[in-house]
C-alpha cells in the first residue's frame, strides 16, 4: 500500500519510479573533485510524455525490481502552481483524511528534527480486510525555492515488509513538475495480491494532492499562508512570495 496521510502541521507520506531519470550531472573542478547536481526530471521525459503533461493528464510508470512482487510506481503531473505551494499542502498532515482517498486518520508520533516527523496513518483497506495501520519517517528537503523534496520510509506497519518513496517538486516555465515516486515490498501473501489497488491508490493520492492545491489556490486562503510559513520553519526559512 502507498502512505500518503497526515495531521498537525506536519507533513507525511510515501511514494517511486524511472531510474534513468534520476542520473545527475557530473562536473569536475580541478584535478579530482566531481560535484552531483540533482537531475532534471522534465529533461528526462519524452516528447510525447512531455505532451501528455501539458495536456493535463498524469503520467503512471512501472519499474520493476528484482525480487520484489510490486514494482516501483512513478507518478508525473505539471501542476500550476509552485513547488513551495506544493510542498506547503503536502507538508501539512492534518489535511490528509479530508482529501485523501481512504486515509481514515493521522497522528504525530514524534519530529526529530524540524524538517523530520514521523507520522501513524490508518488507512482503510480493500477486500473487508483490517485497517492498515502504519508508521511513516517523513523528511522535508529544500534544495532551492525552484526544487523541493519530501522522502518517507515506514518504520513500522501491518501488510508490507518495507516501503519507502519520495515527492520531488521542480520548477519550470509550466508550473510545477511534480514527481511522485513509492515501492512497496508486500509482507504477506494478502498484501501481494493488492498489487493492482496499490497502483490505483498511488495515481488517486497524487490526483488528490494537486486538487487540493487547486483548490487552495483557488481562494487564497489563509490556510495556504499558514501552510506556507510551516514549511518555511520546518525547511529553515521561508519560501519566497509568489
Amino acid at each position: 500500500m502507498t502512505p500518503l496521510g497526515r495531521k498537525d502541521n506536519y507533513e507525511s507520506v510515501h511514494r517511486p519510479l524511472l531510474p534513468l531519470l534520476t542520473l545527475a550531472a557530473i562536473l569536475f573542478t580541478g584535478l579530482a573533485s566531481v560535484r552531483l547536481s540533482a537531475a532534471n526530471y522534465w529533461e528526462g521525459l519524452s516528447s510525447r510524455q512531455k505532451e501528455m503533461l501539458t495536456s493535463g493528464e498524469s503520467l503512471i510508470l512501472e519499474e520493476e525490481v528484482p525480487g520484489n512482487p510490486w514494482p516501483r510506481f512513478i507518478v508525473y503531473h505539471l501542476v500550476k502552481a509552485t513547488p513551495a505551494e506544493v510542498a506547503a499542502v503536502f507538508w501539512d498532515l492534518r489535511l490528509d483524511p479530508q482529501y485523501i482517498p481512504n486515509c481514515l486518520s493521522v497522528t504525530i508520533a514524534a519530529s526529530p528534527a524540524p524538517n523530520v516527523v514521523d507520522g501513524e496513518y490508518t488507512l482503510k483497506m480493500p477486500f473487508f480486510l483490517p485497517d492498515e495501520v502504519y508508521v511513516s519517517r517523513n523528511t522535508l528537503r529544500r534544495h532551492s525555492e525552484e526544487h523541493y523534496e519530501i522522502s518517507w520510509e515506514v518504520l513500522r506497519s501491518r501488510y508490507t515488509k518495507s516501503c519507502s518513496g519520495s515527492l520531488a517538486l521542480q520548477k519550470n516555465d509550466k508550473g510545477t513538475l511534480l514527481r511522485y515516486t513509492n515501492i512497496v515490498e508486500p509482507g504477506s501473501k494478502i498484501a501481494g495480491i493488492m498489487k493492482n489497488s496499490a497502483s490505483r491508490q498511488v495515481l488517486a493520492s497524487v490526483k488528490a494532492l494537486v486538487s487540493q492545491v487547486g483548490a487552495e489556490l483557488g481562494n487564497r486562503s489563509a490556510l495556504l499562508e499558514k501552510q506556507l510559513k510551516v514549511l518555511g520553519d520546518a525547511a529553515g526559512g521561508s519560501p519566497a512570495p509568489r
